[in-house]
């Protein structure tokens, strides 16, 4: 569903951080990026949404060749980013988050896919209870990360990217957003999720791919691999 052949990339033309990546992830499969901070995890996530001013290298999602192609058009085509401690616009409503999210979408497809839309509402506990209509200003760290999750399936992806969705959060935060992404592995979503904490993204993926300086090292790795390895008995 989506493939990176020779990918290199970066800020500078003179300075790639991303060096010459390979990487696959197939229909309905959960692929994850692990690695120490600086290892160009981000960086391959912007890349794949051409957030990058130096890039070289093929993109492709259901065989369609991205390079050149605005990331606007991209996220139409059905691939989403979920951007590190996940964007919201504080001084609307949840609704109007929801809402606004939607507006890459016609009235037509909006009007097809009410109950859809409902299942993604009902997906998050910051939808419920009368939270509608709150400034979202107002939630938790958690319930924002929750609410940008679903203003990302409100554009009715194909394929999610998240990058560090877990990053600052409670353990008991991490907890129920992950119950959610379990929810939207069983609607058919593919997802590519970059994730520091190497226990969780191992259980929670199908393949983990460990990533340095800018490279892949080591892929279908499993957590006792990365930590001996790597990682040096991460707790």
């Amino acid at each position: 569903m989506l493939k990176l052949e020779n990918v290199t990339g970066g800020y500078t033309k003179n300075n790639p951080i991303l060096k010459g990546i390979d990487l696959t992830v197939e229909e309905n499969e959960v692929v994850a990026i692990v690695g120490q901070n600086g290892a160009g995890k981000s960086t391959l996530a912007k890349a794949i949404m051409n957030m990058l001013p130096s890039l070289s290298g093929n993109i492709y999602f259901n065989d369609e060749l991205l390079n050149g192609i605005s990331t606007q058009r991209i996220v139409k085509r059905g691939l989403n980013f979920f951007m590190q401690g996940g964007r919201i616009f504080p001084h609307l409503t949840v609704k109007e988050n929801m809402d606004f999210a939607g507006m890459v979408l016609s009235k037509v497809e909006l009007c097809n896919r009410k109950e859809e839309v409902k299942t993604y509402f009902d997906l998050f506990q910051n939808t419920k209870n009368g939270r509608l209509n709150i400034e979202a200003s107002y939630l938790s760290g958690g319930e924002q990360h929750q609410l940008a999750l679903a203003m990302a399936l409100m554009r009715k992806p194909k394929f999610l990217i998240l990058d560090e969705p877990s990053a600052g959060l409670s353990p008991a935060n991490i907890e129920k957003l992950f119950s959610t992404l379990e929810k939207i592995k069983d609607i058919g979503i593919s997802i590519l999720i970059i994730e520091q904490n190497v226990k969780l993204a191992t259980q929670f993926s199908n393949n983990v791919i460990y990533l340095s300086q800018g490279a892949v090292k080591e892929q279908n790795a499993n957590f006792d691999e990365i930590e001996e390895s790597y990682f040096n008995k991460i707790d």
